[in-house]
């Protein structure tokens, strides 16, 4: 596996120049080049020519004009808000930052966006399609739901540039007087950049014998908690004794 050069540059005694990632793994000091037992320092001129190196983001072609240091590079993409993510019509091309990505999907495909808040629950019209769900100005969520022979089958992804270890957890539901169902789905939702498209799989599946149709609309109730909730702290009670008793 390749590693990145990053700060501090150290070198032996004699100048031979050595990684600092490679450095903690070389034997009782042994230089790698000349063996010696040395004192390693650091390399000032090798920093400069380092520092003096600047690159492109490789989200240029999105959008990101940052000029970085090679080691600075990888850190910065991680983050980078330019970082595409990918429209999830199989027929779609397009890719770009996410505020592009939901523009182009209602301009495009007129898919709709509903600004929600975190605990709070959502009712949706069980009707297939794709409904983008946004959490003021943060995260961004696509809602799919399919209609499938044995019934409706829905799922939820959270869209980010880096698929991460999941950290949102959702809650859907779905109940009817005239069938006597109800069922409820509790899960963690999954990220993706959706460069492979939608994801396989399922996060709730309603059987067709189960959904009434009475010739109204169908609803799903929908909520995603607060991954970072505030605890409120109550304020201690000071009792004061009473006298005389």
């Amino acid at each position: 596996m390749r590693t990145r050069l990053i700060l501090p540059s150290p070198q032996c005694s004699v100048g031979h120049f050595v990684c600092s990632s490679c450095r903690p793994k070389l034997v009782r000091n042994k230089c790698h080049l000349c063996s010696a037992e040395t004192t390693f320092k650091r390399c000032l001129g090798m920093e400069r020519l380092m520092e003096s190196v600047t690159v492109a983001c490789s989200n240029a072609n999105y959008g990101c004009a940052q000029k970085l240091t090679y080691y600075q590079r990888e850190e910065h993409e991680d983050a980078c808000p330019s970082a595409p993510c990918f429209c999830p019509a199989s027929s779609c091309s397009f890719a770009g930052p996410i505020d592009a990505l939901l523009e182009h999907s209602a301009s495009q495909h007129k898919w709709p966006c509903t600004t929600i808040k975190y605990s709070e629950d959502v009712k949706f019209c069980l009707e297939p399609g794709l409904h983008f769900l946004r959490i003021k100005d943060r995260e961004i969520f696509l809602l799919n739901v399919a209609l499938e022979p044995f019934g409706h089958a829905i799922s939820v992804v959270c869209i980010q540039p880096k698929a991460t270890n999941s950290k949102f957890k959702c809650r859907m539901s779905y109940g009817s007087f005239l069938t006597d169902y109800y069922q409820i789905s509790v899960y963690k939702i999954r990220s993706s950049s959706l460069s492979d498209g939608l994801p396989k799989g399922y996060n709730l599946i309603l059987p067709k014998d189960e959904i009434a149709n009475n010739g109204k609309v169908t609803l799903l109730t929908f909520s995603i908690d607060d991954p970072n909730p505030k605890v409120k702290v109550r304020e201690p009670i000071c009792l004061k004794p009473v006298r005389g008793v």
